[in-house]
C-alpha cells in the first residue's frame, strides 16, 4: 500500500517560499532606503565639489 500523506516539509513549501520572498524584498527595501538616505545627507555639499563659490559671475547678468 502506498501512503496517501505528504512529508512536513512539502506541506511546509508554499509558506517557506513566501518567507524567503519577504526576507528577499525586506533586504532590498532596507539598502534601497538607505541608497536614498545617504545620497540626501551626504558629507560633502555639491557646491564644494563643483566649486562654485570661486566661479565668475555671468556676463550677460551684469
Amino acid at each position: 500500500m502506498r501512503r496517501n500523506s505528504t512529508s512536513s516539509l512539502g506541506a511546509l513549501h508554499p509558506v517557506l517560499f513566501m518567507l524567503l520572498v519577504y526576507v528577499i524584498s525586506v533586504v532590498l527595501a532596507f539598502f534601497v532606503c538607505r541608497m536614498i538616505y545617504f545620497s540626501l545627507h551626504n558629507e560633502t555639499s555639491s557646491s564644494t565639489e563643483m566649486n562654485l563659490d570661486k566661479l565668475e559671475p555671468l556676463s550677460a547678468a551684469r
